[in-house]
């Protein structure tokens, strides 16, 4: 094997093992009233591979270096079907989350995220 070739393999390696510990991505956006990611986690639940769509916001209300510097949310659909059967507890977290991110409903229906 030459040297071109053990370089390439060598780096080929690092990107599996990188790609083995992945488990999820984000994607910045921007809006009118500032920078946000959204994105997935991926998790197994009994063996199925989920994919939970997120929102991650700066924590405008840090209070301490101990404080997270983001936090993320479970993305909702606000028009989804099961709107109605939601959970007081989620309809609470959609709230929190309309209410820190401050965007209209349009930028949570469209997040370009490949699904």
């Amino acid at each position: 094997m030459n040297e071109q070739n053990t370089k390439n393999w060598s780096t080929a390696q690092k990107k599996d093992k990188w790609r083995e510990r992945e488990v999820g991505s984000l994607w910045k956006r921007k809006s009118d009233k500032g920078s946000y990611c959204t994105g997935y986690i991926v998790s197994d639940e009994l063996g199925n591979e989920v994919r939970q769509r997120v929102i991650m916001f700066a924590n405008k209300s840090k209070t301490n270096e101990k404080s997270p510097d983001f936090i993320i949310y479970k993305s909702v659909e606000p028009d989804a079907p099961q709107a109605k059967a939601v959970s007081t507890a989620t309809a609470d977290t959609q709230a929190v989350t309309r209410e820190q991110s401050s965007l209209p409903n349009n930028e949570f229906d469209d997040d370009g995220i490949p699904m």
